[in-house]
């Protein structure tokens, strides 16, 4: 089979693992993507690699020939929307023997939705967010724009199926007015060299290995319990819930300790999530228990997760939350608010619950349970396998081609 997949910043992302998991089960896979190592925005770079053919233009260069509209409407559509419609059309054309364009983002999928007035061909969209849904979804920060809600409606009226990825994001999708016909949940794949300890180190060896270098660099005593948060510090994860747990849970266990791992970011009017956080904490009395990090090395991510004894997502709304996932493949049990897109395959895989309260007392009852009946070692293996077959690149790619089959 042909497949064109369009996909922005491919490198280092999911999409590139999905796209070489199509290439090693057969298929042809041409990709369209842009890169500032690429010399020209108008001029396609081509390279073949892993299986996988690149049409690859600049990453911030305009098309000449797009220059002036560029420029014009850069206020109300980007500085590059032309420069982009243009490479995506003429990708497309290119390649139209391909029988399925797999185009990951709705703001891409706009791209290839103006081409499709003029061109015929077959094409999946993947929804990864719920911005800008006409959705009942409320949290503070969320971005709000009715222009880019309308282009989002068109867009998804015009693709042959949508590729969502999680049932959060389905039932968003459904509420926003989309048909639901046309829509395939297929959750996100895990990714195994980054996410699994070293396939030479037994995992429970790994998770106390890690237990004593993260301690360490945290400042927490070896007879501490830790409860860690991993996922970007802004506000829609909702992470006040946790350090109000570990408020309430401390008379219980007083030798608790909460890191919350991330990068901190700053929203027009309500600021620094972070600085609220601390804020928070201070308020409650816990601010000596709560650790902000910072960013964790993206290879480091799973070392600081199996050295947690709980990992928590409180989230308002996750479409997926990779943070759970990492967490059950190193054999971390999570405490998962309704929000995440993920949890059904945490819950399934017996990594996880569900805490359906969003209050305090309910997440600290949690914490509690979860500190004074561990999971045994075998019952973290278990989890782990049951996970990585579920979320298998080799079972995810097939689903992904086939979503397509009878939804035009």
């Amino acid at each position: 089979m042909k497949i064109g997949l369009i996909a922005t910043g491919i490198w280092g992302s999911i999409h590139l693992d999905l796209a070489r998991e199509m290439a090693r089960q057969g298929h042809v896979v041409r990709v369209y993507t842009e890169d500032n190592r690429a010399p020209s925005g108008m001029r396609f770079t081509k390279l073949a690699e892993q299986g996988l053919e690149f049409w690859i233009i600049h990453g911030t260069r305009r098309n000449p020939w797009t220059w002036v509209p560029d420029r014009l409407l850069k206020f109300w559509l980007g500085r590059r929307f032309f420069t982009t419609l243009v490479a995506i059309w003429r990708f497309i054309r290119a390649n139209r023997d391909c029988e399925v364009f797999v185009v990951e983002s709705d703001w891409l999928g706009f791209f290839v939705a103006i081409v499709s007035l003029s061109e015929r061909f077959r094409w999946v969209v993947g929804i990864h967010d719920t911005d800008y849904l006409e959705a009942p979804i409320h949290f503070p920060g969320r971005p709000v724009s009715r222009w880019r809600t309308a282009v989002q409606r068109w867009t998804l009226a015009r693709t042959n199926a949508i590729r969502a990825n999680s049932f959060v994001t389905r039932d968003a999708l459904v509420a926003g007015g989309c048909e639901p016909g046309k829509i395939t949940t297929i959750p996100l794949h895990y990714l195994p060299a980054r996410m699994l300890p070293p396939a030479d180190v037994p995992l429970m060896d790994f998770r106390a290995s890690s237990r004593e270098r993260v301690f360490a660099e945290l400042g927490v005593p070896p007879d501490g319990s830790l409860l860690v948060t991993m996922c970007r510090v802004t506000w829609v994860k909702r992470l006040e819930l946790a350090i109000e747990a570990l408020a309430a849970a401390l008379p219980v266990r007083p030798n608790l300790w909460l890191a919350i791992c991330g990068g901190d970011r700053s929203l027009p009017g309500l600021g620094s999530y972070a600085h609220y956080l601390r804020g928070v904490a201070e308020r409650l009395g816990v601010a000596a228990r709560v650790l902000l990090p910072g960013d964790i090395e993206t290879l480091r991510v799973k070392e600081y997760l199996a050295a947690a004894d709980l990992h928590l997502a409180p989230s308002w709304v996750d479409t997926f939350n990779y943070g759970v996932v990492e967490a059950t493949l190193v054999g971390t049990p999570s405490l998962m608010s309704p929000g995440v897109g993920a949890a059904p395959w945490i819950v399934a895989s017996g990594a996880g619950r569900v805490i359906d309260a969003a209050d305090a007392a309910a997440w600290a009852d949690a914490v509690i349970v979860g500190l004074d009946a561990p999971a045994t070692p075998e019952a973290r293996q278990a989890a782990q396998r049951k996970l990585m077959h579920e979320l298998a690149p080799a079972r995810i790619a097939p689903q992904v081609i086939r979503c397509w089959a009878g939804k035009s």
